[in-house]
């Protein structure tokens, strides 16, 4: 999936827009936190746009320059792209005003001087007297959109950021940083080293959180529109249940859901079979198994002991890991019973904390490499049947599968009625005898009567 898709809403967001611009309106940084993929680069688009610009700023709008600037497109992770990155957006941006000739031969010479430098003093040399020229001779609110923005913190030599502080200082009210991360910046990088830098966000951290309900409906009708499929009132609420309003989920289950669900008159029956049968495309799709794992790696160690714990008998996360968790918009319900944002992530964190047990104890899938383990030891290897089957069971750890699940996700659909309750059994017995320690008292593959199977966590 990329990386913070464009949203098909229009205008999303007002409540995010309206911080980001109240701290340019003051003339102080801003630093917009949020999960992977879940519309950082969205938001600093819309900044970006002049009709946005304009609905909240009013004639405040001529006062300001935005410019946006996507770190995934530096040249090289060095301090020389890190500039040349900027003065080149800052080109594309004087290029669409008037009046503005004799500024965009300086900035160009000044450009042309950082890429070909005549030694490496010369580097920052160029890039703070392209931004001294800007600054002083547009007479205008300069407010840099800094997208993308961990990798450059983490890497670059700290004296790129005291340069952007000095420019900061210099230019008080003139100059605007706001930035884009998947962490608070001193998670990111901490120390003597950028805490001046740092420091210009301390009080102006805004944490960007999942669509809300009605704007994650809005994506979903948007999609359906643009895509030509069709989503039932049924439909949505299973898109809302599995995908939450995170951008990049959204969309991957619209595009698992939308090319199966047929015409928009269907009964109960009808749509329960097609959500049966895309919940269990969801679970094994790497795509939104990747996104998952995304959203898990933007985490502190604290955050995720904190997830962990909510699936572990008698452990609960700290009052602090809940607060963290919940600003960023991974937590939501009550206090007394806090459910993380949706169910793909739910299950993903799920299977993470039966792998990170000590020992490992009970089952667990590593589904990339399709290796699979009990107790800490690998199993003999799975026939391509009995690894669909362990999969299906797997993506619903804890809960009961029964046998028409089970035939349409190892066999297919079309063998429903061709399958019957002996194949089934015996499917089962040869996949116990290989992840049960003990197959006369089953531990893990569990056989509830008249209802399923069912694998637990141990």
């Amino acid at each position: 999936m990329n990386s913070d898709k464009t949203a098909t809403v229009a205008h999303p967001r007002p409540a995010d827009v309206r911080f980001v611009l109240d701290c340019v309106t003051e003339g102080e940084c801003c630093s917009v936190v949020g999960m992977s993929n879940v519309g950082k680069s969205d938001l600093l688009r819309l900044l970006a746009d002049p009709l946005v610009q304009t609905a909240h700023l009013g004639p405040q709008a001529e006062e300001c320059v935005f410019t946006y600037v996507d770190f995934n497109h530096m040249l090289d992770m060095t301090e020389q792209g890190f500039y040349e990155l900027i003065l080149r957006c800052f080109l594309d941006s004087l290029q669409r005003m008037a009046g503005t000739e004799t500024l965009l031969g300086q900035v160009r010479d000044a450009y042309a001087n950082l890429i070909q430098p005549a030694s490496d003093f010369q580097v920052p040399l160029s890039f703070s007297h392209a931004m001294a020229v800007v600054n002083d001779g547009l007479q205008r609110r300069l407010v840099l959109l800094f997208d993308e923005f961990d990798d450059p913190l983490a890497a670059l030599d700290a004296q790129v950021f005291l340069n952007l502080r000095a420019l900061k200082d210099r230019y008080a009210r003139s100059m605007t940083y706001v930035t884009a991360t998947n962490q608070r910046l001193p998670e990111i990088r901490s120390g003597r080293a950028v805490e001046e830098f740092n420091e210009l966000f301390a009080h102006h951290t805004w944490y960007l959180k999942p669509f809300d309900e009605a704007d994650a409906r809005s994506f979903i009708a948007a999609f359906a529109a643009n895509e030509g499929v069709t989503f039932s009132a049924n439909d949505v609420a299973f898109i809302l249940q599995w995908a939450g309003g995170h951008l990049s989920l959204l969309e991957g289950v619209c595009r698992v859901l939308g090319p199966v669900t047929g015409e928009p008159v269907r009964d109960a029956t009808q749509e329960w079979i097609i959500h049966r049968e895309v919940a269990a495309q969801l679970q094994r799709d790497t795509n939104l198994r990747s996104e998952c794992a995304k959203t898990w790696d933007d985490l502190t160690k604290d955050e995720r002991d904190g997830l962990l714990a909510l699936f572990a008998p008698g452990d609960t996360p700290t009052p602090e890991e809940l607060i963290s968790l919940r600003r960023k918009g991974v937590l939501i319900g009550s206090d007394e019973e806090p459910i993380l944002f949706c169910r793909l992530f739910a299950e993903f964190v799920q299977r993470e904390h039966v792998a990170r047990r000590p020992g490992q104890q009970g089952v667990w899938v590593d589904v990339d490499a399709g290796d699979v383990y009990v107790n800490g030891h690998m199993t003999p290897t799975l026939t391509e049947l009995e690894y669909r089957l362990l999969l299906l069971l797997y993506g619903r750890l804890n809960k009961i599968c029964d046998k028409y699940q089970i035939v349409e996700t190892v066999w297919g659909e079309e063998y429903i009625d061709e399958v019957d309750d002996a194949r089934v059994d015996k499917l089962m017995s040869r996949l116990r005898a290989k992840i049960e320690p003990d197959t006369s008292n089953p531990r893990y593959l569990l056989t509830i009567r008249s209802r399923g199977y069912k694998l637990v966590s141990g």
